[in-house]
Protein backbone atom coordinates (compact mmCIF):
# COMPACT_ATOMS: atom_id res chain seq x y z
CA UNK A 1 0.00 0.00 0.00
CA UNK A 2 1.76 3.16 -1.09
CA UNK A 3 2.92 6.00 2.17
CA UNK A 4 -0.03 8.52 1.88
CA UNK A 5 1.93 12.47 1.77
CA UNK A 6 2.13 14.53 4.67
CA UNK A 7 -1.17 16.20 5.21
CA UNK A 8 -0.50 20.10 6.56
CA UNK A 9 -1.95 21.19 9.90
CA UNK A 10 -1.99 23.83 12.46
CA UNK A 11 -0.52 22.58 15.49
CA UNK A 12 -0.39 25.32 17.07
CA UNK A 13 -2.70 28.59 17.61
CA UNK A 14 -4.53 31.87 18.98
CA UNK A 15 -7.49 34.15 19.17
CA UNK A 16 -7.94 36.99 20.87
CA UNK A 17 -10.44 39.45 20.29
CA UNK A 18 -10.89 42.91 21.86
CA UNK A 19 -13.64 45.14 22.39
CA UNK A 20 -12.62 48.59 23.35
CA UNK A 21 -14.66 51.08 24.94
CA UNK A 22 -14.99 54.76 24.47
CA UNK A 23 -15.60 54.90 28.30
CA UNK A 24 -14.16 53.47 31.44
CA UNK A 25 -16.38 51.68 33.86
CA UNK A 26 -14.14 52.08 37.21
CA UNK A 27 -16.98 53.14 39.34
CA UNK A 28 -17.92 49.82 38.44
CA UNK A 29 -15.10 47.95 39.40
CA UNK A 30 -15.69 47.84 43.22
CA UNK A 31 -16.41 44.91 45.59
CA UNK A 32 -17.66 42.37 45.29
CA UNK A 33 -17.57 42.61 41.93
CA UNK A 34 -20.37 43.05 39.97
CA UNK A 35 -19.36 41.51 37.16
CA UNK A 36 -19.12 38.12 38.35
CA UNK A 37 -22.70 38.34 39.02
CA UNK A 38 -23.57 40.06 35.45
CA UNK A 39 -21.63 36.73 33.98
CA UNK A 40 -22.41 34.14 35.67
CA UNK A 41 -25.88 33.09 35.03
CA UNK A 42 -25.19 33.38 31.36
CA UNK A 43 -22.03 31.20 31.43
CA UNK A 44 -23.05 28.30 34.02
CA UNK A 45 -24.86 26.66 31.05
CA UNK A 46 -21.50 26.24 29.11
CA UNK A 47 -20.47 24.47 33.06
CA UNK A 48 -18.73 27.39 34.56
CA UNK A 49 -18.47 27.57 38.46
CA UNK A 50 -17.59 30.66 40.45
CA UNK A 51 -14.27 28.68 40.95
CA UNK A 52 -13.60 29.78 37.05
CA UNK A 53 -13.17 33.42 38.03
CA UNK A 54 -10.09 34.66 38.83
CA UNK A 55 -8.58 38.26 39.18
CA UNK A 56 -4.88 39.60 37.85
CA UNK A 57 -2.59 39.44 41.11
CA UNK A 58 0.14 40.63 38.48
CA UNK A 59 -1.42 44.13 37.58
CA UNK A 60 1.20 46.81 38.37
CA UNK A 61 -1.05 49.33 37.70
CA UNK A 62 -4.97 50.20 37.12
CA UNK A 63 -4.92 49.76 33.67
CA UNK A 64 -3.73 46.15 34.08
CA UNK A 65 -6.33 44.97 36.25
CA UNK A 66 -9.19 42.45 34.64
CA UNK A 67 -11.54 40.00 35.90
CA UNK A 68 -10.95 36.59 33.84
CA UNK A 69 -13.07 34.16 33.32
CA UNK A 70 -12.16 30.21 32.16
CA UNK A 71 -14.44 28.48 29.95
CA UNK A 72 -12.24 25.29 29.95
CA UNK A 73 -14.72 23.14 27.79
CA UNK A 74 -13.64 25.64 24.78
CA UNK A 75 -10.42 26.05 25.76
CA UNK A 76 -11.27 30.06 26.11
CA UNK A 77 -11.13 32.96 28.32
CA UNK A 78 -12.78 36.06 28.53
CA UNK A 79 -11.46 38.78 30.49
CA UNK A 80 -12.82 41.76 31.53
CA UNK A 81 -10.63 45.56 32.24
CA UNK A 82 -11.96 48.43 32.90
CA UNK A 83 -12.58 49.90 29.55
CA UNK A 84 -12.00 46.75 27.30
CA UNK A 85 -13.29 42.94 27.01
CA UNK A 86 -11.12 40.36 25.66
CA UNK A 87 -12.12 36.98 24.21
CA UNK A 88 -9.75 34.62 23.81
CA UNK A 89 -9.32 30.74 22.23
CA UNK A 90 -6.09 28.73 22.37
CA UNK A 91 -5.88 25.88 19.27
CA UNK A 92 -9.88 27.18 18.30
CA UNK A 93 -11.44 24.53 16.02
CA UNK A 94 -13.50 26.47 13.42
CA UNK A 95 -16.28 22.78 14.22
CA UNK A 96 -16.18 24.79 17.56
CA UNK A 97 -17.27 27.37 16.17
CA UNK A 98 -20.70 27.73 16.87
CA UNK A 99 -20.23 27.41 20.40
CA UNK A 100 -17.63 29.48 20.17
CA UNK A 101 -19.67 32.46 19.02
CA UNK A 102 -22.44 31.74 21.00
CA UNK A 103 -21.03 31.84 24.32
CA UNK A 104 -18.81 35.07 23.02
CA UNK A 105 -21.89 37.07 21.44
CA UNK A 106 -23.62 35.98 25.02
CA UNK A 107 -21.25 37.50 27.26
CA UNK A 108 -20.47 40.56 24.47
CA UNK A 109 -24.20 41.13 24.70
CA UNK A 110 -24.85 40.59 28.75
CA UNK A 111 -21.79 43.31 29.28
CA UNK A 112 -23.27 45.65 27.01
CA UNK A 113 -26.45 45.98 28.74
CA UNK A 114 -24.57 46.04 32.56
CA UNK A 115 -22.51 48.90 31.19
CA UNK A 116 -25.10 50.24 29.02
CA UNK A 117 -22.45 51.22 25.83
CA UNK A 118 -21.64 48.98 22.65
CA UNK A 119 -18.08 48.62 22.16
CA UNK A 120 -16.36 51.90 20.16
CA UNK A 121 -13.87 49.61 18.03
CA UNK A 122 -13.30 45.56 17.78
CA UNK A 123 -10.15 44.23 16.70
CA UNK A 124 -8.98 40.45 16.34
CA UNK A 125 -5.60 38.70 15.86
CA UNK A 126 -5.56 35.26 14.82
CA UNK A 127 -1.88 34.08 14.58
CA UNK A 128 -1.03 30.42 14.17
CA UNK A 129 1.71 27.72 12.94
CA UNK A 130 1.01 25.86 10.06
CA UNK A 131 2.81 22.90 8.30
CA UNK A 132 3.37 22.87 4.75
CA UNK A 133 2.76 18.72 4.28
CA UNK A 134 3.86 17.86 0.69
CA UNK A 135 3.75 21.51 -0.29
CA UNK A 136 7.12 23.29 -0.86
CA UNK A 137 7.26 26.32 0.91
CA UNK A 138 10.33 27.95 -0.60
CA UNK A 139 8.73 27.54 -4.02
CA UNK A 140 5.49 29.28 -3.19
CA UNK A 141 6.99 31.73 -0.88
CA UNK A 142 8.92 32.57 -3.92
CA UNK A 143 5.80 33.92 -5.61
CA UNK A 144 4.81 36.12 -2.94
CA UNK A 145 8.01 38.17 -4.17
CA UNK A 146 10.79 39.28 -6.64
CA UNK A 147 13.19 36.99 -5.66
CA UNK A 148 15.17 37.36 -8.21
CA UNK A 149 15.91 40.76 -6.88
CA UNK A 150 16.12 39.38 -3.28
CA UNK A 151 18.09 36.37 -4.29
CA UNK A 152 17.93 32.91 -2.53
CA UNK A 153 16.33 31.90 0.58
CA UNK A 154 14.71 29.05 2.29
CA UNK A 155 11.58 30.77 3.05
CA UNK A 156 10.22 34.79 1.55
CA UNK A 157 7.99 36.32 4.39
CA UNK A 158 5.45 39.33 3.11
CA UNK A 159 3.62 41.56 5.25
CA UNK A 160 0.27 42.78 3.45
CA UNK A 161 -1.43 46.24 4.96
CA UNK A 162 -5.17 46.87 3.54
CA UNK A 163 -7.45 48.84 4.92
CA UNK A 164 -8.70 47.37 8.23
CA UNK A 165 -6.04 44.79 8.55
CA UNK A 166 -3.00 42.71 7.98
CA UNK A 167 -1.47 39.47 6.66
CA UNK A 168 1.83 38.59 8.33
CA UNK A 169 3.20 35.24 6.58
CA UNK A 170 6.86 34.21 7.35
CA UNK A 171 8.83 31.01 8.71
CA UNK A 172 7.75 29.46 11.64
CA UNK A 173 10.78 29.34 14.28
CA UNK A 174 8.90 26.43 15.82
CA UNK A 175 7.70 23.72 13.59
CA UNK A 176 9.47 22.01 10.71
CA UNK A 177 8.82 22.83 7.16
CA UNK A 178 6.02 24.93 8.15
CA UNK A 179 5.13 28.91 8.23
CA UNK A 180 3.56 31.33 10.65
CA UNK A 181 0.85 33.49 9.92
CA UNK A 182 -0.88 36.51 11.88
CA UNK A 183 -4.19 37.99 10.53
CA UNK A 184 -5.19 41.63 12.25
CA UNK A 185 -8.86 42.71 11.39
CA UNK A 186 -11.00 45.93 12.87
CA UNK A 187 -14.47 45.78 12.92
CA UNK A 188 -17.44 47.86 13.50
CA UNK A 189 -18.17 48.14 17.58
CA UNK A 190 -21.84 47.14 17.04
CA UNK A 191 -20.64 43.36 14.86
CA UNK A 192 -21.74 40.36 16.73
CA UNK A 193 -19.33 37.79 16.46
CA UNK A 194 -21.63 35.46 14.61
CA UNK A 195 -21.16 37.77 11.41
CA UNK A 196 -17.19 38.29 12.40
CA UNK A 197 -16.77 34.56 12.12
CA UNK A 198 -17.02 33.36 8.84
CA UNK A 199 -14.98 36.52 7.49
CA UNK A 200 -11.87 35.86 9.75
CA UNK A 201 -12.21 31.91 8.52
CA UNK A 202 -12.38 33.21 4.58
CA UNK A 203 -9.00 35.59 5.83
CA UNK A 204 -7.35 32.61 6.79
CA UNK A 205 -8.38 30.15 4.02
CA UNK A 206 -7.42 33.34 2.28
CA UNK A 207 -3.46 33.41 3.86
CA UNK A 208 -3.31 29.59 3.61
CA UNK A 209 -3.57 29.71 -0.08
CA UNK A 210 -1.26 32.36 -0.71
CA UNK A 211 1.78 29.98 0.26
CA UNK A 212 -0.30 27.06 -2.52
CA UNK A 213 -2.39 25.35 1.42
CA UNK A 214 -5.51 24.98 -0.03
CA UNK A 215 -7.23 22.08 3.04
CA UNK A 216 -5.62 21.85 6.95
CA UNK A 217 -6.64 19.10 9.31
Amino acid sequence: MPEQAPKSMIPESLLEHRQTFAAPWVDRWTIANPFIGALYPVLRNWGIELTDFSFNKEATNVGESYMNVAVRKLNAAVRVGLDNVTYIAANPDWSMAPQLVEVFDSVASRVGKFIEQAPATQQLTLAFHVTAGEIDLKKTSANLVNHELLGDAEFFGISLHQKGGSIVIDKSLRYENAAFVRLQRTFPGVMRFAEIAPQVYEEEVKALSLIGITGVV
